[in-house]
């Protein structure tokens, strides 16, 4: 069971509650904490003093007072005018991470909502009663309003929900599972729907998922090396100090790591025998590795660099009070404030896609230095098994490739710079964070899919490779893995739920696990 409380949920948490892994619920201290400051909000609310979101209308109608008896049919009126949503859903994971997003922003305390509703939240996704929550329609200003509106309709018993069983109304939900919607209060409706709870529960999966990622690039570049015979010079631990970044030192030491598996490649790297120092100066004879291979620990490692800040970013940002106005029980004030403005989010996802597109570019590179026979040191042409040119091996593979790179990079407008005035120019300069987050989204499973492709690739080269030291390799575990769901292609055959089958592979805990370490959260120093 994991307590939220405001201040300790992060990124890998998050994925856990996402896939169902987790229950949770509100910490005694949020509880605490929620209930002085809804105590607040009622104290205030029949003062003669317009607060925001309380006793006034909302956005440009805020001139607006809002009697006492009508503060009730007012935030669900609010549910209400916002509950427009248009286009696909998220995800089942994506809506738990959104409403585990909110419930603990909102279990800091600054919110003026009463701790029954937030618990109401958690009991939906301790039960698998998901709302519907369409993709269009956020602009990342007051939050993600939009999206917001339409998970907590569900909470007073509106609209319609998925259940473990199916499609269901909200209130047929709530009988079976033994719960009862909830009647807001005043300030209750706002503190839900204001608030880049929805843009940051995705943007979190976003960046787990580009972790693994990187993790995965790691070890194909292992990979590649045993199979390109690529010079471990590259990777030496003096060259990468002698620049300072730490994510590159850190990612040509994991690659060094992986290597070290392999008898041959330990000893090289060990007592520093570096292959170009043999090499004749020679026409014909290269003594450097292609970029796609030689600079693979400052394409990875700015990466690294990269996703620690977004990590850092995402984390601080899923504790943090994200609506307006805050409720401070201590001083007994209400500040009107803009926290909800999502531009760190949007940001940070404009940022982690950068970084993913270029691992893509990466991706495809070094696919074409395995299946072109012009540089791939002996291998065979398109990596064929039999007969080339009757057979064509992994050439639809490249062709699938450079068509999801070149999709890939139709996506990296930013998301942040699309900023459109709104609201009747209340909300005239706007972050569009969840634009960026869905953009970001959108670039994952491209990603996945050229890994799978690589994987192939590689496997297929170290079989002609023949070399029992790459099997013998922590690669050799992959490579038995990829065997089991792909066998070694010789004549042409479909490949297309090969590709799917190790995309699934590759994703799968369990194999990531055996392949890799986990990596340590935020930057390391180097000593």
């Amino acid at each position: 069971m994991i307590a939220l409380d405001g201040h300790t949920l992060d990124i890998s948490v998050l994925w856990a509650i996402s896939k169902g892994q987790q229950k949770v619920e509100l910490s005694p201290n949020a509880i605490k904490r929620m209930e002085k400051s809804r105590d607040l909000v009622d104290k205030l609310a029949g003062q003669e003093r317009a607060i925001y979101g309380i006793n006034t209308g909302f956005g440009p109608l805020s001139g607006a007072r809002v009697s006492d008896d009508d503060l009730k049919q007012h935030q669900i009126n609010l549910l209400h005018h916002l509950s427009v949503g248009q286009g696909e859903l998220f995800s089942l994971e994506e809506t738990r991470s959104i409403m585990a997003a909110r419930a603990n922003a909102l279990a800091r305390g600054f919110s003026g909502i009463s701790p029954k509703v937030v618990q109401l939240l958690l009991d939906c996704i301790n039960h698998n009663i998901l709302p519907e929550i369409p993709m269009e329609g956020s602009i990342g200003a007051s939050g993600d309003l939009v999206p917001l509106a339409h998970m907590a309709r569900m909470l007073i018993g509106l609209g319609s929900v998925r259940t473990s069983d199916g499609r269901k109304t909200a209130v047929e939900a709530f009988k079976e599972a033994g719960l009862e919607p909830i009647e807001l209060k005043c300030k209750e409706g706002i503190a839900l729907v204001n608030g880049t709870s929805a843009m940051t529960g995705i943007a979190g999966l976003d960046t787990y998922a580009a972790g693994k990622i990187l993790s995965w690039m790691e070890f194909l570049c292992s990979g590649l090396f045993q199979v390109m015979s690529g010079e471990p010079e590259v990777l030496c631990e003096q060259a990468h100090h002698a620049r300072g970044h730490r994510g590159q030192n850190m990612v040509a030491g994991r690659i060094a790591d992986f290597l070290k598996s392999n008898p041959e490649y330990k000893k090289e790297i060990n007592d520093h025998l570096w292959g170009s120092h043999s090499k004749p100066v020679e026409w014909g004879i290269e003594i450097q590795d292609p970029y796609s291979l030689r600079c693979v620990p400052q394409i990875l490692g700015a990466f690294q660099d990269s996703y620690w800040h977004v990590e850092m970013v995402l984390n601080r940002e899923l504790n943090a009070s994200t609506d307006n106005p805050l409720v401070f029980a201590e001083t007994e004030s209400v500040i009107h404030n803009g926290n909800f403005y999502g531009q760190h989010t949007a940001m940070v996802s404009d940022y982690l896609r950068m970084g993913l597109i270029k691992m893509a570019v990466l991706s495809e590179r070094q696919l074409d230095r395995l299946v072109n026979w012009r540089y791939s040191q002996g291998l065979p042409p398109m990596l064929s098994g039999a007969r080339e040119g009757l057979n064509s091996g992994m050439m639809g593979c490249q062709l699938l490739a450079t068509s999801i790179v070149a999709d890939a990079r139709l996506l990296g407008m930013p998301g942040s710079i699309q900023s459109i005035s709104s609201n009747a120019n209340n909300q005239d300069v706007v972050s569009m964070g969840m634009s960026s987050a869905k953009l970001t989204r959108a670039v994952i499973p491209k990603c996945w899919t050229l890994l799978a492709i690589e994987a192939l690739a590689l496997c297929q080269a170290a079989e002609f490779r023949k070399d029992e030291q790459i099997f013998k390799s922590t690669f050799g575990g992959l490579y038995e893995r990829v065997r089991e769901v792909s066998p070694t292609l010789v004549e042409d055959r479909p490949l297309y739920e090969d590709i799917e089958a190790v995309v699934k592979l590759l994703k799968s805990e369990q194999v990531q696990n055996e392949c890799f370490p986990e990596r340590p959260q935020g930057p390391l120093e180097i000593k």
